[in-house]
C-alpha cells in the first residue's frame, strides 16, 4: 500500500513538472499579415515575450490553466486560455475606437479618419502639465503652425496665439477664434485647465469656413468634461509651484558701474580719466567711499509660490449626466504687490427629457483678482550707487540723496495699489430634438456677462499723490455682455453601403455690448480705504459704449463614396455691423477633397502603409477685427470753459469716416497628407498652405490739412505661405515599457504683395507706416525692422574717413553705407524680418510600469528682436545701469560692444538688433501612479504623484529675462518670466 501511494505521488509530481515546462508558440497577425512587437504575457504574472519581425513567438513555463494576453497599440487586446494546446496562432482586430477616433470639428463631430480639412488634436495631458492659468501657453509646441508668443509674464497675464502667420494688419486682426463647447469665448484663459477634455485646432479654410468671418485666423475648439454613465466619481488635482528668477545676463555691480561711468567720461583724445569729483555727485562719492552698493534685482525680486486645487464630480445614467467642478488658483508674483487669485465653478448637465428631446446646460462662474506692481519700476537700469533704506532700516523716499528728487521705486511700491476684479458668468442652454435617428434640430443659446473693475490708488505719500492732491485714484469699470442664438439642423440620410451623406444648416445671431466708465479723483480724507475712500475733487470722468452685431447663415455638405473618396463643401454669409452700410455682408465658401489611398484594392499587399490619406482644400474666410463705428463719423468730447464754468461740447473725431469700408478676405489653399506606417511605428502629417489676404483693413495717416489725422480703409494684399510637419514615432510598445518621440515643425513666410498702387519718383511702390509704427513695403514681411545694417565696431586702423560716418572714432558703432555716397541716411536702411525662420518642438514620452516621464524641448530659429536696453544711449553714457558687457576700451578693444562715451552713440538701434533664436527645455515631468490594490480598502480608485520642471534650461544669445521678452518696456522693466518647480497629486474616488 505504501508503494502504491508513493508511486501515485511521483506520478502527480511528474505531471505537474511536465505542465510547468510546457511551451507555447505561434504567429500573431492582423488582416494585413504578421505583427512584430506584439506583447504576449501570462495574465497575472510577469512572464512574457514579444513577437519577432515575422510575428512569431515562443513562451516557456506555461500550464494548461494559464491565460495568455495578446496586446498591441491600435488593436483590441485578446485573452486565450491555453488548455492542452501547444500552438496558438492569433489574429488581432483593429481597435475601431483608436482608428476611428471621434474629434470635434465645426458644429459637430467627425471620425478622425474622415476629416478632410486641416485639423490638429492637442494631447491634453501633456498640455495641462504646465502650471498656469494661461491656457494659451499650454498650446506652445503642441500643434504645427500654432505660434505662441509671451505677452505678459505677470500673474494673470496672457500670450498671443498666431495660427499660420499674420494674415491681417488690423487691430486684433490675427487672434484666432476660441470656441468652448460650441460657443465663442473672448479669452482662452477663461477656461480652467482641469476642466478641459479635448482641444482641436482648425487651420485651413475648409475647416474654419463654417465659422465664416470670425475664423480668418484659425479656430481653437475646446471641449470641457461632461458626466458619464455609471458609478459616480470624484477627482482631485492639487499642486504647489515654486517660481524662481531665470535669465542669461548680469547687471553691473557697484564697482563695475563705477568703472563704466569713469570709462564713459574718459578723455577720448588724451586717454586720461577725469577726477571722480567731476563725474560723481557728493552722494555718490560717499557711497563709493563706504561701498554702499545696491543690488536692485536681488532687493526687489523674490521667490514666489503658486497653489492650485481642483475638485470635480461626475455621475450619470441613461437619462441624466452631471459634471461639476470647483477650482481655485493662486499665484504670487516675484515682484512685490503682484499676484493673481481665481476661483471657478462649473456645472454641466445633460438631461434626456423624452425619447426625442434632450436638454444640455452649462453654467460657468469665475471670480478673479489681479494685483499689479507700480509702473516705471526700472530695476534693470537703476544705479547701484543708492541708499534705499536709512540707518534704522526704514525706506527713504529720495534714494539718491536729499538733494535729488528721484523717488525710491520701493517707496512708490509701498504707497500704491493696483487691483483688478473680474466676475464672469456664462449660461449656455441647448435643446436638441431628434425627429428620427437621421435628423436633428438644436436650439443653442448663450449669455455671457463679464464685469471688470479696476482700482488704482496712489497714497498721499506716493510721488504722484504728495503734490498737494492728498492721494490720487483712478477707478474704471468695463461691462461686457454677449448674447448668441443659434439654430442648427443636421441631416444624415441613409443611402447605401457605398455612399454617405450629411447636411448641416445653421442660422446664428451674435450681439456684443461693451460699456466703459472711468473716474479720476483726488483729495482723500485719509489713505485707509484706498480708492474706496471719499474724495473731494473729481479730476476726470469718462464714459463710452460700443456695440457690434453679427447675423450669419451657413450650410455644409459632406459626401463619401466607398469610404475612400471624401468631399466637403461649406458656404457661409455674414453680416457685420462694423462695416459701411452697403458692404456689411460677406460670403465665404470653401471646398475640400480627400482620398484614403490605403483603402484601395491595389494597396492591400503594401504592408508598410497602415494609413495614407491625401487632402486638398480651397476656401475663403473674412475678418471683421476692427473697432465698431470706424466706418462712421463720430464726435470727440471737448468741453468748453467760460470763466469758472465748464459746459459740454464736442468736436469732429480725428478719424476720417469711410462709408466704403468692407470686409477683409483671406483665401487659403491647403494640401496635406496624413499617414501611419509600419504597424503604427510612425504616424504624422505633412502640409503646405498659401493664404492671400486682400482688401486689408489698414489705418493710414493723412494730412492734417484735411481736418483729420487717420482713416481706416481697404488696400493691398498680404500673403502667408508655409510648411508644417508633425511626426510621432512609437519606438517601444510593450505592456510595461513604452517609448515614443514626437516632433512638430513649422515654417511661415509673410510678404506684402501690394499696397495702394502709388509709385515714387523712381517707379517703386510707396511704403506705408501704420499706426503700430510698422513700415509696410511690397516684398517685405509686415513684421520687420527698418534700420541701417549693423557692421561691427570701428577698430584702430579702420578707414573711418571714407566710411559712411567719417567723424566716428574707434569704439563707435559701424553700419553699412549701402549706396556708397559717404553718408548714412534713410536710403541706407534695410529690412530685417523679425519673424522666425522656423519653430517647433521635440517631445519624449517614456512609461515604465507605474512610472512615466515626459520631456518637451521647444525651438525657435531665425527670430530677430531689438534689445531695448542695449539700444539705450544712457547706458553707454554710464548714466544708468543695464546689461553688463565687455565694452570697448583702448587697452582691450572689443569687436562686439561699443565704447562708453559721454555723448549719444549713433546707430545704437542697429547695434541692438539681435538674434532671438533659442532652444528651451520647457517641460520635464516625472510621475508615479500607485497600484490600484494599494488603495483597495481606502476608497481610492486612482492616485498619482508627479514632479514637474518648467523653463528649466534656455539656450539663447538674446540677453533678457526671456528670449521672447525685451528687458525694458514702455512702463518699466518687463515682468520676468520664471523657472518653475511643481509638486502635484491627482486622486480619484
Amino acid at each position: 500500500m505504501r508503494y502504491v501511494l508513493l508511486k501515485f505521488i511521483v506520478l502527480i509530481c511528474t505531471t505537474v513538472c511536465y505542465s510547468q515546462t510546457k511551451s507555447i508558440s505561434g504567429t500573431v497577425s492582423d488582416a494585413m499579415g504578421p505583427l512584430p512587437g506584439v506583447n504576449i504575457v501570462v495574465k497575472g504574472t510577469s512572464n512574457g515575450v514579444v513577437t519577432d519581425f515575422d510575428g512569431v513567438y515562443v513562451i516557456q513555463n506555461i500550464t494548461d490553466k494559464d491565460v495568455l494576453s495578446f496586446s498591441y497599440i491600435g488593436f483590441l487586446t485578446k485573452e486565450i486560455t491555453v488548455g492542452d494546446a501547444t500552438t496558438l496562432n492569433v489574429t488581432l482586430e483593429e481597435d475601431a475606437q483608436t482608428l476611428d477616433e471621434v474629434i470635434v470639428v465645426g458644429y459637430g463631430t467627425q471620425k478622425k479618419s474622415n476629416v478632410v480639412g486641416s485639423v490638429t488634436s492637442v494631447e491634453v495631458n501633456e498640455a495641462t502639465s504646465v502650471p498656469t492659468t494661461n491656457v494659451s501657453e499650454m498650446l506652445r509646441g503642441r500643434a504645427a503652425g500654432v505660434q505662441v508668443n509671451l505677452s505678459d509674464a505677470r500673474p494673470g497675464g496672457g500670450s498671443e496665439i498666431v495660427i499660420r502667420g499674420n494674415v491681417s494688419v488690423a487691430p486684433n486682426g490675427n487672434s484666432p477664434l476660441v470656441i468652448v463647447d460650441g460657443l465663442p469665448f473672448d479669452s482662452l484663459n477663461d477656461v480652467s485647465p482641469d476642466d478641459i477634455a479635448n482641444i482641436e485646432i482648425l487651420k485651413d479654410a475648409s475647416a474654419t469656413a463654417i465659422y465664416g468671418s470670425r475664423a480668418s485666423n484659425g479656430v481653437i475648439l475646446v471641449t470641457t468634461k461632461t458626466g458619464k454613465s455609471g458609478k459616480s466619481t470624484i477627482d482631485y488635482h492639487g499642486y504647489t509651484t515654486i517660481q524662481t528668477l531665470t535669465k542669461n545676463f548680469n547687471q553691473y555691480d557697484g564697482q563695475q558701474y563705477i568703472d563704466l561711468k569713469r570709462e564713459a567720461n574718459r578723455n577720448r583724445f588724451t586717454g586720461e580719466y577725469l577726477n571722480d569729483e567731476n563725474i560723481f555727485s557728493p552722494f555718490e562719492l560717499e557711497a563709493i567711499a563706504n561701498k554702499d552698493f545696491v543690488d536692485w534685482e536681488d532687493l526687489i525680486l523674490q521667490d514666489a509660490v503658486i497653489q492650485s486645487h481642483s475638485l470635480s464630480y461626475s455621475a450619470g445614467n441613461e437619462s441624466t449626466k452631471v459634471f461639476s467642478s470647483l477650482n481655485y488658483f493662486s499665484q504670487e508674483g516675484i515682484i512685490p504687490n503682484s499676484g493673481y487669485d481665481r476661483g471657478t465653478f462649473k456645472l454641466n448637465i445633460n438631461q434626456k427629457l423624452t425619447d426625442k428631446l434632450s436638454l444640455k446646460g452649462i453654467f460657468n462662474y469665475q471670480s478673479a483678482k489681479q494685483d499689479q506692481e507700480t509702473g516705471n519700476l526700472n530695476f534693470t537700469t537703476i544705479t547701484p550707487l543708492a541708499k534705499p533704506f536709512d540707518d534704522e532700516g526704514n525706506l527713504v523716499k529720495n534714494y539718491l540723496g536729499p538733494s535729488n528728487t528721484a523717488v525710491n521705486p520701493l517707496w512708490d511700491q509701498r504707497e500704491s495699489e493696483d487691483e483688478t476684479k473680474i466676475n464672469l458668468t456664462d449660461i449656455n442652454l441647448s435643446l436638441v430634438y431628434d425627429f428620427n435617428p437621421n435628423l436633428s434640430y438644436t436650439l443653442k443659446s448663450f449669455l455671457r456677462n463679464r464685469n471688470t473693475n479696476r482700482g488704482i490708488y496712489r497714497s498721499s505719500l506716493h510721488s504722484a499723490g504728495d503734490e498737494g492732491v492728498d492721494g490720487l485714484a483712478v477707478i474704471s469699470n468695463t461691462f461686457f455682455k454677449q448674447l448668441l442664438i443659434e439654430n442648427i439642423l443636421d441631416y444624415t440620410p441613409q443611402i447605401n453601403d457605398k455612399n454617405s451623406l450629411n447636411f448641416t444648416a445653421v442660422q446664428a445671431f451674435d450681439e456684443q455690448l461693451t460699456e466703459y466708465s472711468q473716474l479720476d479723483k483726488s483729495g482723500f480724507t485719509n489713505d485707509a480705504l484706498g480708492y474706496n475712500g471719499n474724495a473731494t475733487t473729481l479730476l476726470n470722468s469718462q464714459r463710452s459704449v460700443s456695440q457690434r452685431r453679427l447675423l450669419s447663415f451657413l450650410g455644409r455638405v459632406r459626401y463619401g463614396y466607398l469610404d475612400r473618396y471624401l468631399l466637403e463643401a461649406t458656404a457661409r454669409a455674414d453680416g457685420a455691423s462694423v462695416f459701411a452700410e452697403n458692404n456689411k455682408w460677406g460670403f465665404f465658401p470653401a471646398v475640400s477633397l480627400a482620398w484614403k489611398m490605403h483603402s484601395e484594392p491595389f494597396m492591400e499587399n503594401v504592408k508598410a502603409i497602415d494609413e495614407m490619406k491625401l487632402r486638398v482644400s480651397y476656401g475663403a474666410t473674412g475678418n471683421q477685427g476692427i473697432n465698431s463705428l470706424e466706418s462712421l463719423g463720430v464726435a470727440d468730447d471737448l468741453p468748453y470753459v467760460f470763466g469758472d464754468k465748464t459746459v459740454a461740447g464736442a468736436t469732429a473725431s480725428s478719424r476720417l469716416p469711410n462709408p466704403d469700408l468692407k470686409w477683409e478676405t483671406t483665401t487659403t489653399l491647403n494640401a496635406g497628407v496624413d499617414f501611419r506606417l509600419f504597424n503604427n511605428l510612425f504616424e504624422g502629417t505633412l502640409e503646405y498652405y498659401k493664404a492671400n489676404t486682400t482688401d486689408l483693413l489698414l489705418d493710414r495717416s493723412i494730412a492734417g490739412t484735411t481736418g483729420y489725422n487717420v482713416i481706416r480703409f481697404n488696400v493691398g494684399e498680404l500673403e502667408n505661405r508655409g510648411l508644417e510637419a508633425s511626426l510621432t514615432t512609437n519606438i517601444i510598445r510593450k505592456e510595461e515599457f513604452g517609448w515614443s518621440l514626437g516632433t512638430v515643425f513649422s515654417t511661415n513666410k509673410n510678404e506684402v504683395i501690394s499696397l495702394t498702387g502709388e509709385l515714387d519718383e523712381n517707379g517703386d511702390p510707396i511704403d506705408i507706416t501704420d499706426t503700430y509704427g510698422r513700415r509696410l513695403s511690397v516684398g517685405q514681411s509686415i513684421n520687420n525692422i527698418w534700420l541701417p545694417q549693423y557692421d561691427g565696431i570701428y577698430q584702430e586702423g579702420d578707414d573711418i574717413a571714407s566710411s559712411g560716418n567719417p567723424l566716428a572714432q574707434p569704439g563707435d558703432v559701424r553700419v553699412v553705407d549701402q549706396d556708397g555716397n559717404g553718408q548714412i541716411d534713410n536710403r541706407d536702411n534695410v529690412f530685417i524680418n523679425a519673424d522666425p525662420d522656423w519653430y517647433g518642438s521635440i517631445t519624449n514620452t517614456i512609461t515604465y510600469k507605474n512610472f512615466d516621464l515626459f520631456a518637451d524641448l521647444y525651438i525657435v530659429q531665425g527670430a530677430t528682436k531689438l534689445n531695448t536696453v542695449l539700444a539705450n544711449g544712457e547706458l553707454w553714457k554710464g548714466s544708468i545701469n543695464g546689461i553688463r558687457a565687455k565694452y570697448y576700451t583702448p587697452e582691450y578693444p572689443s569687436t562686439e560692444y561699443p565704447r562708453p562715451k559721454p555723448d549719444t552713440h549713433l546707430h545704437l538701434y542697429s547695434f541692438a538688433v539681435r538674434d532671438a533664436s533659442y532652444v528651451r527645455l520647457r517641460t520635464l515631468t516625472l510621475g508615479y501612479t500607485f497600484p490600484k490594490d494599494l488603495f483597495s480598502k481606502t476608497g481610492f480608485q486612482r492616485a498619482k504623484i508627479y514632479l514637474t520642471g518648467t523653463n528649466l534650461l534656455t539656450f539663447t544669445d538674446f540677453r533678457s529675462y526671456s528670449p521672447e521678452q525685451n528687458p525694458l518696456t514702455d512702463s518699466g522693466t518687463a515682468f520676468p518670466e520664471t523657472r518653475n518647480i511643481t509638486l502635484g497629486v491627482k486622486l480619484g474616488f
